[in-house]
């Protein structure tokens, strides 16, 4: 028992390593990835690197050659439709939390809010990071343990876009964050919700030209 619990947690972090590395875009699109060379970087044996690596193609964020091997794919159409799904999770929480929500979440909001406004807009890994604390609080508010797992994984795709972004439009998010914690401290759900639905759509839809705009650059077919 002890030998396949070792086997998964070396498994486990390879897993995340690999996953890490794709949404920092240290492996953009199109990257080969080969077992060999990423087991002799983490001096490991091959088989749990393969192993990531099916487990990565099954949740999209690789794909497969024709000629054999594993391919970085589309991180960023991974998390556009990700973003669909947050909607619905994050304006669930929301209703759920707003009512109830303390005085001490109200100021680590505040808090969050803050500090990403204190920082210069090309410290992307820090605002995708301050960024995943605040929707974290947020969500952490509705006291559901298992939506706020559930979220917490999708804020992992967020590293991708914080790059995306440029002053005007982090001013405008950083607006609408301050804007959610007003509608969360005066406990209005239906505000509430409304905000952070319109601020993960606003989101989606900058990924989404982004998408569009490389796409078109590269002269590749819808």
């Amino acid at each position: 028992m002890s030998g396949v619990i070792a086997r998964e947690r070396v498994f486990s972090q390879v897993y995340r390593y690999i996953r890490a590395r794709i949404l920092r875009g240290e492996y953009p699109e199109g990257t080969r990835l080969i077992e060999t060379s990423i087991a002799a970087e983490l001096n490991i044996s091959r088989t749990p690197v393969r192993e990531a690596l099916v487990l990565l193609q099954g949740r999209g964020l690789v794909g497969t050659l024709d000629s054999g091997g594993f391919v970085v794919g589309n991180a960023r159409q991974q998390l556009i439709e990700i973003l669909d799904i947050r909607v619905a999770l994050e304006c669930h929480a929301v209703a759920k939390a707003a009512p109830h929500i303390s005085e001490e979440e109200i100021a680590r909001l505040d808090q969050l809010c803050g500090a990403m406004e204190a920082i210069e807009p090309a410290e992307t890994d820090l605002r995708a990071e301050l960024n995943r604390r605040f929707h974290e609080t947020l969500v952490g508010a509705s006291h559901n343990s298992r939506l706020v797992r559930m979220v917490s994984d999708y804020q992992d795709y967020f590293q991708i876009a914080q790059p995306l972004f440029d002053p005007e439009i982090i001013r405008r998010t950083q607006a609408e964050h301050r804007s959610i914690t007003e509608a969360m401290r005066r406990h209005d759900a239906d505000l509430a919700t409304r905000l952070v639905g319109e601020h993960i759509r606003n989101a989606g839809a900058h990924v989404t030209r982004s998408v569009e705009a490389d796409r078109e650059s590269r002269g590749r077919p819808e």
